[in-house]
């Protein structure tokens, strides 16, 4: 009995010894990598839906209005915790609405249609705390809208514009003030596009006009006097209908996006790019492709995300058969003079239900999510039932493969002689010795946590637990916590905010071009909010009043 332990952990070492790469090669489509996806469901939505926004906020997966069975207008939002959703009603429904996120990691939504079936425009506006899971109401709009968009300024301002069969206006939101006219725009847009080009002024452009006609090349701006762009009469920025995309979903620079397109002479899929109010073309290493590897067409959807923490940027596309394809376009290089890079992902469409209505979301740059939508082969028409359904698709899972007998029998062998080895030693292995700290000096477990955390930059990791530390010292968790609050005066969250602090205005020193949003991913924590309420502690300024202090000549 005295190897059974050894015997066992053998068998637990063989059985995950050998994976299988990432992904299933599968070919190539026109020259580009593709791999399989495997797909995971999740639990299904309390009740059907499309036409939701969906969101990812802190570490919930949020589902926001939308539609139910019977083109019902559904008012309330829906958030999967601890392996169970669950709701919080709305003020208003928001279905054709605009969300936005706010620097305070709440969500302001806005408008959308009055009646079911699609119908009218709406007036109301509230925000949703995730943290609390509850909604307030801010006001009224300075008119009735569906069809909109809205994007927030560097000040907290909220800029509103587009609208759906009905007069379009650009308006402001401002915190404690409410809403306002500002200007009308030089055409009537349905979905625009808003994107930030500097503290004071935004770029707003569509490719429809209110009642869904295609137009071009015009662009308004915030400040300043309406544009023509020469590549927006080549190229189409591809509608957004249902789903409006926010400026932060496209970001990746401080005034830096990425926009999805097709050209009109052919439907080829691109990308464009807009640096500080700049449009140019991005290059990628291939072109994106058109069909699957036998012919299969391909039908890119509406949107674009993009993973700053990766550094790549997602688009999606559904093939002739109905299967689901999604493209990772990594950007970094472009920053270097060179080309961006192109892998495509490819999984069959699970379940009964349809891509229309519904938008995928990328999770940690690895996974994608797919809630909900509506049946019946996404057509404009298919609005009346809706799917419960909830996938999630892995590009990068692992997937175990057995071990042959051949290999365990060595495994057990050499583990039985280690185990025997092991007893004879008092039956503790050296790695598992935990050190009492009244056996070592208090300076000295503390220079070791901060050389620890230094060295390897522990605080970068979200999530960071007092128990990887002890890990990582042979110790154990009390002991640590002993330490920190004891011979530094501060808990453990605070002593590793500090770094991150630190890291983050080292971050803004070095690259001031990066957007809030990517410094504080960058530094480890897990939204704006926390973020926001440390930097403050810290230095006593918020990261806007710290760059114009120190970064402004």
């Amino acid at each position: 009995m005295k190897y059974l332990g050894a015997i066992v952990s053998a068998l637990i070492l063989a059985s995950c010894i050998q994976e299988t790469p990432p992904g299933q090669a599968l070919g190539e489509a026109d020259s580009v990598p593709l791999y399989k996806m495997t797909v995971e469901r999740l639990p299904d939505l309390p009740k059907p839906r499309g036409g939701q926004h969906t969101m990812l906020l802190g570490d919930e997966l949020t589902v926001l209005g939308g539609i139910t069975d019977g083109f019902v207008l559904e008012p309330t939002i829906a958030y999967l915790q601890d392996g169970a959703w669950h709701q919080v009603p709305m003020k208003y429904p928001h279905y054709y609405g605009f969300t936005t996120l706010l620097q305070d990691g709440s969500v302001m939504l806005g408008g959308g249609c009055s009646e079911n079936f699609g119908i009218g425009q709406s007036w109301g506006v509230e925000i949703y705390n995730p943290s609390t899971h509850t909604t307030k109401a801010v006001g009224i709009m300075d008119r009735k809208r569906a069809g909109a968009s809205a994007s927030v300024l560097s000040d907290g301002r909220v800029v509103i514009a587009g609208n759906w069969y009905a007069d379009d206006a650009i308006g402001l939101y401002e915190p404690g003030k409410g809403f306002s006219f500002v200007k009308e725009p030089a055409v009537q847009r349905a979905y625009p596009l808003i994107l930030p080009i500097s503290p004071e002024n935004a770029l707003i452009f569509s490719s429809e006009d209110t009642h869904g006609n295609f137009m071009q090349d015009l662009v308004d701006q915030l400040s300043g006097d309406p544009f023509t762009e020469p590549l927006l009469k080549e190229w189409n920025i591809l509608p957004y209908m249902v789903n409006p995309t926010s400026a932060d979903d496209l970001r990746t620079g401080e005034y830096a996006y990425l926009l999805p397109a097709s050209r009109q002479e052919d439907g080829q899929a691109a990308i464009i790019r807009l640096t500080d109010g700049r449009f140019s073309l991005l290059e990628t290493e291939r072109p994106l492709p058109m069909t699957l590897p036998g012919g299969e067409p391909l039908v890119w959807m509406l949107s674009l995300q993009v993973d700053r923490a990766s550094r790549s940027a997602w688009m999606y596309a559904l093939s002739g058969n109905g299967r689901f394809v999604a493209a990772r376009i990594g950007y970094d290089p472009i920053f270097e003079g060179g080309k961006a890079t192109l892998e495509m992902f490819l999984a069959d469409k699970p379940g009964g239900g349809s891509f229309f209505n519904s938008v995928p979301r990328v999770l940690d740059g690895k996974r994608i999510v797919l809630v909900g939508g509506v049946l019946s082969g996404a057509r404009n028409d298919s609005n009346f039932e809706a799917t419960r359904e909830v996938w999630l698709f892995h590009t990068t899972a692992p997937v175990k493969k057995a071990v042959p007998l051949w290999w365990i029998l060595p495994v057990l062998l050499l583990a039985a002689l280690a185990g025997g080895w092991a007893v004879k030693r008092g039956g503790k292995r050296p790695e598992q010795d935990v050190q009492d700290p009244s056996k070592m000096e208090k300076n000295d477990l503390q220079t070791r946590i901060t050389e620890l955390v230094e060295e390897k930059q522990l605080f970068l990791v979200k999530d960071l637990k007092i128990s990887d530390i002890a890990q990582e010292l042979g110790t154990n968790a009390t002991y640590i916590s002993a330490c920190i609050n004891g011979q530094m005066g501060v808990s453990f969250p605070e002593f590793i905010s500090r770094y991150r602090v630190e890291y983050a205005l080292k971050l803004m020193t070095e690259r001031p071009e990066l957007s809030s949003l990517e410094i504080w991913e960058a530094s480890g924590f897990n939204n704006e909010k926390t973020f926001f309420r440390h930097f403050r502690s810290e230095t006593g300024m918020t990261p806007a009043e710290w760059k114009k202090q120190h970064l402004t000549k």
